[in-house]
């Protein structure tokens, strides 16, 4: 009939098209989302921990002063390579606009979230089959402003993760684009996008990864110059972005270092690595995270008294191993430090405990510690029985939703591919990282939450045709 739309009418709509088309609801959304956030960083509880990292500002307020890359708080600010510069840049432009605010970086953080929110919802449109993309897209906008609060937490805290979800899901929405249109300079957009997340956080390389890999393999079946130009313009803008920041650290530290200091060292200093490689055979999440690594990030020596009766039962495997632990534990508190004498002992012990039990190190381990990151939003630090239920039922829909889009609708889809890689290659690298910190794996939502919009449309989909069979009107 003359007037009405065909099935396969949104296959012809743009995003843009989406968005004006619905544009009450979209700005609906948004200003929900934007309240939510602002809650989150003026009514909500601040815990001591949201203040973040404290190197961050005060890095961004020498820079605004002119005393260079430092985080010194006094004279003689040298030269730091504690972190990637990016986040303290953004905080600094922040601070020239508004004045030295924290608030003001928050709330230019939640404003920053809602533009990550319209990507990922972009994300999940160009994922979706042509009758699902308006819904797919809304249900995406939905899910990622109003209920993933395992991000939208984030907007409160002078950390860098919102920026770092920003230009994840920028870098992803241009690779889609890039897809679409064949095009070697939306590769190499994608390449610069990623390069950003790169120098906002270091484990960002797991994303410039999984978008090479995907080329890489995507060139393994062409075998074609047209499959090889995407991954060159890739790599050569990603190399270029790093560029400035590595020969900065070669000139003043004489290192090649295109990210930061793995411990946060803002010199090259010595760190005891056995200890944390001993970590690795028994910590699965944050339980008791503060409290085993502070021997690794110690304090003035003699400051930190270190009880072996608060390691829980899991750190050794019997009484005699329990005893040489607490004996390199007294050394430790007599030394004030881990010296490389007892690094070297907890390194021999870790040994011990991956020959004594591989199955535990390279599979029960790494699989508890992808369920404590993955299914418990942002941290399991010590949170009360019913708060843990209530993270992990408010988290699991989202990734059931996501394996099934995965499941049903990626399999031909080159964009379904790339999404799953981003969570797979992040999921992997983590599961043996001596760090399991929930806030690892943040980056993968916005490739989990735009999969499972998919879903999502799928089933308002479904639901509202069968609805309209009950009523006698026609489905659609």
């Amino acid at each position: 009939m003359q007037g009405e739309k065909s099935p396969d009418a949104p296959a012809r709509a743009s995003f843009r098209a989406t968005l004006r088309a619905h544009l009450p609801a979209v700005l609906a959304v948004l200003l929900a989302a934007l309240g939510l956030r602002l809650a989150f960083i003026f009514v909500a509880p601040r815990p001591s921990s949201w203040a973040g990292d404290s190197r961050y500002y005060v890095t961004a307020s020498n820079l605004l002063a002119g005393n260079g890359y430092s985080w010194d708080e006094a004279p003689p600010y040298r030269p730091s390579l504690a972190s990637v510069p990016a986040y303290p840049l953004f905080i600094a432009a922040v601070y020239a606009v508004a004045g030295r605010s924290n608030d003001a970086v928050r709330v230019a953080q939640a404003a920053l979230d809602l533009m990550t929110c319209l990507l990922v919802a972009y994300l999940s449109f160009r994922f979706a089959p042509p009758r699902l993309k308006e819904r797919a897209a809304l249900s995406a906008l939905a899910l990622y402003g109003l209920f993933s609060w395992f991000t939208m937490v984030w907007t409160a805290c002078l950390l860098s993760e919102t920026l770092t979800l920003f230009l994840t899901a920028l870098a992803l929405a241009l690779c889609s684009r890039a897809m679409d249109r064949g095009r070697w300079h939306l590769w190499a957009a994608a390449g610069g996008a990623c390069g950003l997340a790169v120098l906002t956080r270091p484990d960002s390389v797991l994303l410039a990864a999984a978008v090479l890999l995907f080329l890489g393999v995507r060139y393994a079946r062409r075998r074609s110059a047209s499959a090889l130009l995407p991954a060159a313009g890739f790599g050569l803008v990603l190399a270029l972005v790093l560029a400035p920041w590595t020969l900065r650290n070669y000139a003043v530290f004489g290192v090649v270092e295109p990210l930061a200091d793995e411990y946060g060292c803002p010199r090259r200093c010595y760190f005891p690595t056995g200890y944390l490689h001993w970590l690795r055979t028994w910590l699965g999440d944050e339980t008791h995270f503060a409290y085993a690594f502070n021997p690794a990030w110690p304090p003035p020596p003699g400051a930190y008294h270190f009880d072996p009766a608060g390691l829980p039962r899991d750190a050794y495997d019997s009484e005699e191993e329990r005893l040489r632990v607490a004996g390199l534990i007294e050394r430790y508190n007599r030394a004030g430090e881990l010296a490389p004498d007892i690094d070297a002992e907890f390194r021999s012990l870790a040994k011990e405990r991956v020959a004594r039990a591989p199955f535990r190190f390279f599979v029960a381990l790494p699989v508890y510690r992808l369920a404590s990151m993955w299914l418990t939003g942002f941290s399991t630090s010590r949170p009360t029985p019913y708060l843990m239920l209530l993270r992990v039922f408010s988290v699991v829909p989202i990734h059931l939703g996501a394996l099934l889009c995965f499941a049903l609708w990626g399999r031909g889809q080159p964009l379904g591919w790339l999404l799953l890689l981003v969570a797979l290659v992040r999921s992997a690298f983590f599961a043996f990282h001596y760090a399991p910190e929930t806030r690892y794996i943040v980056e993968a939502y916005p490739a989990s939450i735009a999969a499972c919009g998919v879903t999502a449309a799928a089933a308002w989909t479904y639901f509202g045709d069968r609805l309209r069979g009950r009523k006698g009107e026609p489905v659609k």
